[in-house]
């Protein structure tokens, strides 16, 4: 699983995490006069349709989202589109869907803490190319000393780092198990009609029942359990964003 917590070094040759293109410690010498987007102003994310989630977060996203995993690392992913460019939960001017819960991945934007596996500490970074000049931009620091933005986007992204580090153990979990497989999406776009529009990796709820008492035991413990439950439920969710998309395209 990819850090998307605490990317490589901006020069070890690795590509930064979706959103970030040019993440660099941040520093008042070089970040005095830069303003961030409104709080308020998720533009940035309306042109994908996966958003990386950490365990905690699955009882909010089972309620709007289906959860899938990507990769061979089985990164929990909210799906928030169909088309690989469009995020139904974003408007055209850039505000997130009234009541639906926003991933902290996307809350966090242009902050990120910087460093490698291992390092005793990690720096509070921000991208340098997240530069806004819209009405609410926030600054991140005023004659010389930081505003408020800059401690509360440490603690969030510390906060979101202990998150990533137990999602990291969750989908390892998940990967030794072997009960994650990857399924059809097929969708009854009208009646009798049934249409294949991709693909993505489940918990298999056959293999799930099958699992050893003894894993199931040891789940329970560790917490495992109760998110793989929300993952299953939140798979319901499929329909709703069909019917999203169809009310996107004008077609519903």
């Amino acid at each position: 699983m990819s850090d998307t917590s605490a990317p490589p070094a901006a020069n070890d040759g690795m590509p930064p995490p979706m959103f970030y293109i040019q993440p660099e410690p941040l520093m008042p010498n070089v970040h005095k006069d830069l303003k961030i987007r409104p709080e308020t102003d998720f533009a940035f994310a309306a042109t994908t349709n996966t958003i990386p989630i950490t365990v905690p977060e699955f009882p909010l996203v089972a309620r709007h989202f289906p959860i899938m995993f990507l990769g061979p690392e089985l990164v929990p992913t909210a799906a928030v589109g169909f088309n690989p460019d469009t995020n139904l939960f974003v408007d055209a001017k850039g505000q997130w869907e009234r009541m639906s819960y926003i991933p902290a991945y996307v809350r966090r934007y242009p902050f990120i803490l910087l460093g490698q596996d291992g390092d005793e500490r990690l720096h509070l970074g921000v991208d340098s190319s997240a530069r806004s000049a819209k009405e609410g931009a926030r600054a991140l620091f005023e004659n010389d000393k930081e505003t408020a933005a800059v401690p509360q986007a440490l603690t969030f992204c510390e906060q979101f780092h202990n998150a990533f580090m137990v999602t990291r153990e969750f989908s390892l979990a998940m990967k030794a198990s072997g009960i994650v497989e990857e399924r059809d999406l097929e969708l009854e776009l009208a009646p009798g009609q049934i249409s294949k529009v991709g693909s993505f990796q489940r918990v298999s709820e056959e293999k799930f029942k099958a699992l050893p008492d003894a894993t199931i035991l040891d789940w329970h413990k560790k917490g495992i359990l109760h998110s793989v439950y929300f993952h299953l439920q939140s798979l319901n969710n499929w329909d709703m964003l069909l019917i999203k998309g169809a009310e996107r395209n004008g077609t519903s």
